[in-house]
């Protein structure tokens, strides 16, 4: 395991691919996300591959970022996908501290590591968001093992309530859909979730044959 590649440690800023206000498909509740840039996995089959490289990606500064996400008065918590949230686990850290010191949403995050690797093997401030986290979905997106279980990608991976916050969704985590919304805003139309493999190449040539622009950036976990 290779926790600590990617970005420098800077807990002052995050390194952002996208930012979803309202999303109610990666988690409970209604969310913003945040899709980090970088991931050291490059699982094959991975929905969102320009997340993956470290070299992209808009730098945003933590009290900028909670600034924007205490103001919003509509959601429930904020999801952490990318990309790799832990390896840009320090800047998280803060950006949860910053928002809960103002507002008790709550945090969830997914990982490409399994939560063993990063009790066991993982850096301080990995660790220190595993302690501020109450959803964890951990493991890589495997293609082979594709699922439609709620908020998972493939059936290796984990939901893992870490605190009691949402104890009461234990008999929802077994529910099975199509997980997926998309936004309509000036720029074009956008997507979020967890898509059927080969759903982007779909989705994508028919908005092209309608004529319609798509947001460059999408949204799967």
């Amino acid at each position: 395991m290779n926790s600590t590649v990617g970005w420098p440690e800077r807990p002052d800023h995050l390194t952002l691919f996208r930012i979803a206000t309202r999303s109610t498909v990666l988690g409970p509740g209604r969310r913003s996300v945040l899709w980090v840039q970088g991931c050291p996995f490059s699982c094959p089959g991975c929905v969102v591959p320009e997340s993956l490289p470290f070299s992209g990606g808009v730098a945003y500064p933590v009290a900028e970022l909670a600034g924007r996400i205490v103001a919003d008065n509509d959601i429930d918590g904020v999801t952490f996908s990318g990309g790799e949230p832990m390896s840009q686990a320090a800047g998280l850290c803060e950006l949860v501290d910053r928002i809960r010191a103002v507002r008790d949403l709550s945090f969830m995050s997914y990982t490409g590591f399994t939560l063993e690797q990063l009790r066991s093997r993982g850096t301080r401030s990995q660790r220190a968001l595993l302690e501020r986290l109450d959803i964890l979905v951990d493991g890589p997106y495997v293609r082979a093992r594709h699922t439609d279980l709620i908020w998972r990608g493939s059936d290796n991976q984990r939901v893992i309530l870490l605190t009691e916050r949402h104890r009461s969704l234990e008999e929802k985590l077994d529910e099975r859909g199509t997980w997926i919304e998309f936004e309509v805003h000036a720029g074009g139309v956008a997507w979020m979730g967890i898509p059927r493999p080969g759903f982007r190449k779909d989705f994508e040539e028919l908005m092209r044959a309608q004529g319609i622009n798509l947001s460059p950036e999408g949204g799967g976990v």
